[in-house]
């Protein structure tokens, strides 16, 4: 699951284990010929029953086994044991490469190999050679074994869920215009379908002004008004435009930038939010953010040439669309390039950004004014309206540092540019299609996108993000029953009772500690369905139509600026627990460490993922595994710095601590380098807080089937199964692979499963099934 966590910040195996925890090597020893054929012998058995060495190895004018195997030998060697491979359809398509022709493949070959490379299953060279007469090691050769596991998906012993998931994967599509789809996308998209049918049926209706029906319908024809957006072009915008093209000095781009700032609620120098302190969580604290950046850190500091080639791209069109010369707009885009890149190049890894340890940095005003040696940041605060506060805590100390000495009227010319192109960014969605279809076109090249949202699915997407807190609340009364409500909150106590026997029941922890984890655990926020009060903010907004002199951007900037204005008005003071991360009807659930809670909004209260009509092991499964996960959070690398009121507080024993940060590193291993598709691998270390939570919400929601009667441990592992499907482009998995601190879904199910005796007995796992890990090898913690 997605945690909503500070919204600034987002061996070698044994030839007879064919398990695919694969882990790069570079000093692993090249396989033999006589590992080559057992391997196989074990790989393919449930696929072509009975086959033999001689039929493997025939036509082989080697045949010493004890000598290394070339790459291209077992590869033949492969393409015979498993014979006819079925075609490439569905999600197969999507991550496999069809097209490619090796230079260096003898003919003798070529049959077999063309046979792999029409599967999908054959990664090459940047040169476009195979590296045919290279040495293969087991790891790499059990890669392309997964990937044919992966293809046929019909042996759940080597592929739990490709096999549970086969007949949906075969048939799955990306929307038009969306980056994924699966399990999580299917059911947002029957809440935005509910969503729609509210909005419908308030459009046309004459409504009292001020109402919340009246804003919504308002908002929502100005969202699906394109005419008038088309006709106005850049207008909504343009005297902002000018008075960045217009400054002198950095002193007035300052201003510049807090004109916008005070009249939009939008800065693109400047970025600040409020939130609990992190040492002090029942008090709201400042943080400053720093420079933003157009792409992610990866894309940046490894010169990835699509992506700078799309990124200028975009921000040229951008930059014509203001009205810049073509031939300036590529050279002023580049010049912001090379300075996003020196700002990423400083900044924190994404597996950082959570760790309290780097992103809490309080600084006194002093202090703070002091790292900009160019700006006023006591004025730039006063202006703000944020200046009730006797320090600001910075996130990503160098990244800020390096903003702050971008800062000077040296770099004017690049810093206009800049800031142009944050404003244009941030609004051009709500502008014309010049300006909208640039964003869409990059989009479609950095993450693989094909097709369009239609205007009216645009609309609605505007309006439900926009005029949310008015629309949950119609969403949660037609469509969230109080008996579900019921329902899932038993289920949370149980989980949480049940967490409370595993933590007792540590045989790596001190008691001491153990009192400390329970307590915290005891005293956790659960929030469930709904908020208890609704916000009001919006009833303080005025929504106009074109005809009232309104458009988008100025109804949706009205709300942004209500809820900036009431963020400012609470710095210093009490935090309001009570309040929501997300909206009620979000396909996602939340912990939050600063105040020690955990979310399960309606929306995800559904089907497939909760059912009150469903067996109760399927909802565990599914539902029951998701709050699991969120109450681990609580014990996570990250949520375990936190102590039960939400304060960064080390609640540890240093011995205590020692075991833990041993576990952790472990399960970095066990998750490392997996291949998630062909050569994109998951990172062990990124992804290390999500897989503690999936470690600790399946061993969780597991004991409570286990203490069923006669538990049905197929339906549970199932249920997990399925909740996870998912596909997406290449683009989005090789980008999530560096970003996204979740492992990929696949290897959610299968790397998480298999640490439970459970499932084992379940389904007959055994050694020399893809699926199998030996129990030593096999991780914990809680």
């Amino acid at each position: 699951m997605k945690k909503k966590f500070l919204s600034l910040l987002m061996t070698i195996i044994m030839v007879l284990s064919l398990s695919v925890s694969v882990y790069a090597d570079e000093t692993s020893p090249p396989a033999t010929r006589g590992e080559i054929v057992k391997t196989l012998l074990m790989a393919a058995d449930a696929y072509q029953p009975g086959i033999s060495k001689e039929y493997i190895m025939q036509g082989s004018k080697n045949k010493n086994l004890r000598a290394p195997a070339k790459k291209v030998e077992a590869l033949v060697m492969l393409s015979r044991a498993f014979g006819e491979l079925p075609e490439p359809v569905g999600n197969d398509l999507r991550i496999g490469t069809f097209d490619v022709e090796f230079t260096d493949v003898p003919d003798w070959a070529k049959k077999d190999i063309d046979k792999l490379v029409k599967a999908g299953v054959l990664t090459g060279n940047p040169d476009g050679t195979l590296g045919a007469n290279d040495n293969i090691t087991i790891e790499e050769f059990q890669n392309i074994i997964a990937r044919i596991w992966t293809l046929k998906g019909s042996h759940l012993n080597d592929d739990f869920y490709e096999a549970i998931n086969k007949e949906w994967l075969n048939q799955s599509t990306i929307p038009a215009g969306e980056i994924m789809g699966g399990g999580f996308s299917e059911l947002q998209k029957q809440n935005d379908e509910k969503l729609e049918k509210i909005i419908d049926d308030l459009v046309g209706k004459q409504f009292e002004k001020g109402t919340k029906e009246q804003k919504i319908a308002d908002y929502y024809s100005t969202a699906l008004d394109k005419k008038n957006r088309n006709k106005q072009g850049i207008e909504p915008i343009q005297k902002y435009v000018k008075a960045i093209d217009g400054a002198k000095t950095l002193n007035e781009l300052v201003q510049a930038d807090l004109s916008l700032e005070k009249e939009l609620g939008l800065s693109s120098l400047f970025n600040f939010a409020i939130m609990n302190d992190a040492k002090n969580s029942s008090e709201n604290a400042l943080y400053y953010t720093g420079l933003a950046i157009g792409l992610d850190k990866n894309s940046f500091v490894t010169e990835d040439e699509k992506a700078k080639k799309a990124y200028i791209q975009y921000m040229t069109k951008l930059l014509v669309a203001s009205g810049e010369e073509k031939s300036d707009a590529k050279a002023l885009a580049e010049k912001v390039y090379d300075m996003e890149k020196s700002l990423a190049s400083v900044s924190l890894e994404p597996y950082e950004q959570s760790d309290v340890n780097k992103y809490y940095n309080p600084y006194t005003i002093e202090q703070f004014d002091d790292m900009f040696k160019t700006v006023d940041m006591k004025q730039v605060l006063k202006s703000m309206k944020i200046d009730s506060t006797d320090k600001v805590i910075v996130n990503d100390v160098k990244l800020a540092q390096k903003g702050a000495e971008l800062l000077t009227d040296t770099n004017l010319n690049v810093l206009k540019t800049y800031s142009k192109l944050q404003l244009l960014i941030a609004t051009g969605s709500l502008l014309s299609d010049e300006i909208g279809d640039a964003a869409k076109e990059f989009a479609a090249t950095f993450y693989g996108i094909t097709g369009e949202k239609t205007d009216k699915e645009n609309a609605v997407d505007l309006t439900t993000g926009t005029m949310s807190s008015y629309l949950e609340q119609m969403f949660a009364e037609k469509h969230f029953s109080p008996e579900a409500k019921k329902d899932v909150e038993q289920m949370v106590e149980k989980l949480i009772a049940t967490y409370e026997e595993r933590i007792k029941s540590l045989d790596w922890m001190s008691e001491t500690t153990k009192t400390k984890a329970i307590k915290k655990l005891e005293t956790m926020i659960v929030k469930i369905g709904y908020p208890e009060k609704w916000d009001t903010t919006l009833d303080k907004v005025a929504i106009k139509t074109y005809d009232e002199g309104g458009s988008l951007l100025s109804n949706t900037f009205a709300v942004t600026k209500a809820y900036i204005d009431h963020s400012k008005a609470e710095l210093g003071k009490p935090v309001d627990r009570t309040k929501w991360v997300t909206s009620v009807y979000t396909v996602n659930a939340f912990y939050y460490p600063l105040n020690n809670e955990i979310t399960f909004p309606a929306g995800i209260l559904q089907a497939p993922f909760y059912d009150i009509k469903a067996k109760p092991e399927e909802n565990y499964g599914a539902i029951g595994m998701v709050i699991g996960h969120e109450i681990s959070h609580a014990f996570d690398n990250n949520g375990s710095a936190y102590d039960e009121n939400g304060n960064a507080n080390n609640w540890w024993t240093e011995e205590d601590f020692k075991k833990f940060k041993e576990k952790n590193q472990k399960l970095i291993e066990f998750y490392n380098n997996i291949e998630i598709i062909p050569g994109v691998l998951n990172d062990g270390q990124l992804t290390l807080s999500e897989n503690v939570a999936d470690l600790g919400g399946m061993a969780a929601s597991l004991q409570v089937v286990s203490n069923m009667s006669n538990p049905d441990y197929k339906a549970y592992f199932e249920s997990n199964a399925e909740m996870w499907k998912f596909t997406t482009t290449k683009e989005l998995a090789a980008y999530l692979s560096k970003n996204d601190v979740h492992s990929a879904n696949k290897i959610r199910v299968n790397r998480t499963i298999v640490n439970f005796p459970q499932f084992y007995d379940t389904f007959g796992i055994k050694v020399g099934d893809g699926m199998y890990v030996a129990p030593e090898d096999r991780v914990s913690i809680w």
